[in-house]
């Protein structure tokens, strides 16, 4: 509700089924649907991860019936979860992606939906605009971030910095934690009502010099850059620990 009341009205012909269900996704599809919108793991939501085999159920489900599946990786592509794109974690390609945040490498607002020539080839040139779109410093910082992740380089580090953040944050549970969920460099935590609000720790956290984002009431989401040391790391994770002892 408080990211969709007083923001309407909405645009008709989407139906929503719960995530992580193929079977209602998959029922929900019929002969008027022309796309499924998901987000391979959900940010806002607390980085909620599907079901294993949940992306692949739904590709599947897409080319069955010819709609094509859309992926919002704004949030979980480009080395975020440890693979180049969250639907790479199950052999995955969408249709389209649409990417944003990390593209413009931290500096500059950017964004972009991206897809093969015979999916986007249906708009021609002059027929779609914005005023902004295709900056030339913006498509620079683009360019320059695709280039980084080519080498696979930062998707390893926050493979291996996230098996040691989800160590630390699993020391904290039954301690003011009650569940965490962990994917690469991205982290939902769930914090013990008796402990605070999420909002309460994070503001907390931020006054210790460490920046979470609150979301649901009770989750902090924490999603360190990917350069991040694990020295670092276990820093951050000691300021939690002294937030949560109050």
């Amino acid at each position: 509700p408080q990211a969709r009341d007083g923001f309407g009205p909405y645009a008709g012909g989407f139906t929503m089924v719960p995530y992580g269900d193929a079977a209602a996704l998959e029922a929900a599809i019929d002969e008027n649907t022309a796309a499924v919108l998901i987000e391979p793991i959900q940010g806002e939501g607390g980085v909620i991860i599907p079901p294993e085999g949940y992306l692949r159920a739904v590709r599947e489900a897409c080319t069955a019936n010819n709609v094509l599946f859309v992926a919002d990786e704004i949030q979980s592509g480009l080395g975020r979860v440890g693979t180049t794109f969250a639907c790479d974690r199950e052999g995955v390609v969408p249709d389209l992606y649409l990417l944003g945040k990390a593209l413009g490498g931290g500096i500059i607002p950017l964004s972009a939906v991206v897809g093969d020539r015979d999916v986007l080839g249906v708009i021609h040139p002059g027929e779609h605009g914005s005023t902004f779109g295709g900056n030339p410093l913006a498509a620079a910082v683009g360019t320059t971030v695709v280039e980084m992740l080519a080498s696979g380089e930062f998707q390893q580090r926050a493979l291996a910095l996230g098996e040691h953040l989800q160590a630390q944050l699993e020391s904290l549970l039954g301690s003011g934690v009650t569940a965490i969920r962990v994917a690469g460099l991205w982290a939902g935590v769930d914090i013990d009502p008796a402990v605070g609000t999420g909002r309460e720790v994070a503001e907390k956290l931020l006054a210790r010099g460490v920046l979470v984002k609150d979301t649901h009431g009770q989750t902090i989401r924490m999603a360190p850059p990917l350069v991040i040391r694990s020295t670092e790391i276990d820093w951050a994770i000691e300021q939690l620990k002294v937030v949560l002892a109050g």
